[in-house]
């Protein structure tokens, strides 16, 4: 997966969710008492996201500038292509809150599925999946708007867990790997030495800006 596909492309952690943490999450509104865990990743998400975009917007606008002037510089000494240059977006790239609220509120279920999925396998980094970390999993399961074939199948990985490279070739855009990132944190052992190389390697694969992992990490600090 290249990174250009994306709009943009340890602290503590753990204590988002119920889900393996043990720890309770804030639940407001009905959706997040419809979709318990889940809600509680996708507004963590947007509030890391929206941390990241504003600490980022002025350098990205210097960058912007800068860009713009090397091509208004390029473009004096090439008048023949002045209609053919680039264009520039002096705001940052952003992402509106209700795209981060669509990935689990998804009709077809597909981004609840992806957000279980990357826990399942957060959860299986340190080569095991404890009875506790389990009946937790099935909890969660069984709250969810999902066929009984859909939930099966996440039984099953239980058994089987995603690799890496499945998870991330299942994500879909932007929004939902920060969910997917944000959920795989809340889920995993940050005791085990495997955890901090998992993380790492999914933010890689993911195409995560250092400067968004650790606003990730940041209100997962302040959630807990």
């Amino acid at each position: 997966m290249r990174c250009s596909k994306w709009l943009f492309r340890g602290v503590a952690g753990g204590g988002l969710t119920s889900l393996v943490s043990g720890k309770k999450s804030k639940k407001t509104g009905k959706k997040a008492v419809k979709y318990g865990a889940l809600a509680a990743v996708g507004g963590l998400a947007w509030k890391a996201y929206k941390e990241y975009s504003e600490q980022n917007k002025a350098a990205q606008q210097q960058a912007d500038s800068r860009a713009y002037d090397n091509a208004m510089n390029k473009r004096s000494h090439n008048q023949a292509h002045a209609h053919q240059g680039r264009t520039f977006d002096f705001t940052p790239a952003y992402m509106p809150e209700q795209s981060f609220e669509q990935v689990v509120e998804d009709e077809s279920g597909s981004g609840q599925l992806i957000i279980m999925r990357a826990m399942i396998a957060a959860a299986y980094a340190d080569g095991h999946i404890d009875e506790t970390e389990r009946q937790k999993i099935f909890a969660q399961v069984e709250t969810m708007e999902l066929t009984v074939n859909e939930k099966a199948m996440l039984f099953d990985e239980l058994r089987k867990p995603m690799t890496l490279s499945e998870l991330v070739q299942s994500v879909p855009d932007g929004q939902t790997g920060i969910e997917v990132y944000a959920a795989s944190v809340s889920a995993i052992d940050l005791n085990q030495p495997i955890s901090g190389q998992y993380l790492e390697a999914l933010a890689n694969q993911l195409c995560l800006p250092r400067e968004l992992v650790q606003s990730i990490h940041h209100q997962l600090t302040v959630q807990a």
